[in-house]
């Protein structure tokens, strides 16, 4: 029976293996890669052909993505896998291979009262699922076209898509579409942990090196302040991040309290925190050239693609009771 530091062994042992993959890789937009490793298939069980209910090794690929700023629809292809795991035997045996071998790409979305939703990648995407508050729906015809009008993360376009023509066809339970909203918020906030640890490792690294008034302003005491504000930022956030998913994983009855707190705290702080990163880079950080502003973008997309702060604000609140 493997113990808990077994466990973040192994967790440890996948980050650096993904982070290793990911910085070598050269096409970032590509899901075929992805799905080679089976990070396709970390939602789907072993008999449907995935790897596994696995959402916590879901989210340390998550972060790992985010971390490298990678462009592929791997998020709503994962989501998307585990939701057609489950769905009626001839919409699961049309489609879910495809997912998992990486020659479909997904989005995943929340419904709202418009006839738009916000999706990543949807110009990759070839089928379209909704996590709704009574079910899972899927429309793999009839999606609209991408309105590029809006796109702030350049990187990793965040796309609106009108899905007012669209049919839409039922193909999961209320129960396992909020199973899955839990699991793709945990993994857009991990997605912002990564970035975010990929801008404070690079901004350290500026500072150590820049030159101000005779010394590295690395050296100054309120730049460390600020640093290490930072770094607990970071290490706080992949904390909740993780034991959300774990509550997840195992079907814990507060996993539903412990996303929302997650899930509305990330959102909130992580993008401020890149923004102080911004801030702590001088002049360099907001120029075009320098990744920052990539990463501000992503963590900025990612707090609006399932849920606001507030929206998750407004769960938590229900959900304790308060």
């Amino acid at each position: 029976m493997p113990t808990d530091d077994d466990l973040d062994v192994d967790l440890e042992f996948l980050r650096a293996s993904a982070r290793d993959f990911l910085a070598g890789r050269g096409e970032k937009d590509s899901i075929e890669e992805l799905a080679r490793l089976d990070w396709t298939g970390l939602l789907v069980d072993d008999a449907a052909g995935g790897a596994g209910w696995r959402p916590v090794e879901a989210a340390v690929i998550a972060e790992e993505i985010g971390r490298a700023g990678d462009r592929s629809a791997w998020l709503g292809s994962a989501v998307a896998a585990a939701a057609l795991a489950t769905a009626p035997d001839a919409v699961r045996q049309g489609l879910l291979p495809g997912l998992l071998d990486g020659s479909i790409a997904a989005a995943v979305a929340l419904p709202t009262s418009a006839e738009t939703v916000r999706v990543a990648r949807a110009d990759r995407c070839a089928i379209l699922v909704l996590l709704a508050h009574d079910g899972i729906e899927l429309i793999n015809d009839g999606l609209a076209r991408c309105d590029d009008a809006d796109l702030l993360d350049v990187n990793r376009p965040v796309h609106r898509v009108d899905i007012s023509g669209a049919q839409r066809h039922s193909i999961g339970t209320a129960e396992r579409s909020a199973e899955l909203r839990r699991v793709a918020r945990l993994l857009v906030s991990a997605d912002s942990v990564g970035a975010l640890s990929a801008t404070l490792e690079r901004l350290v690294g500026y500072l150590i090196d820049r030159i101000a008034f005779g010394a590295p302003i690395a050296s100054f005491q309120a730049v460390q302040h600020r640093l290490v504000d930072l770094l607990v930022l970071q290490v706080k956030s992949r904390a909740i991040v993780m034991k959300a998913m774990r509550a997840v994983a195992v079907g814990d009855p507060q996993a539903a309290l412990l996303t929302a707190s997650a899930h509305s705290f990330v959102t909130a702080k992580t993008t401020a925190a890149v923004d102080e990163c911004m801030q702590l880079s001088g002049g360099i950080g907001f120029t075009w050239e320098y990744p920052l502003h990539h990463e501000l973008r992503r963590v900025f997309d990612n707090a609006q693609l399932f849920g606001t702060a507030r929206s998750s604000h407004a769960e938590l609140r229900e959900v304790a009771g308060w």
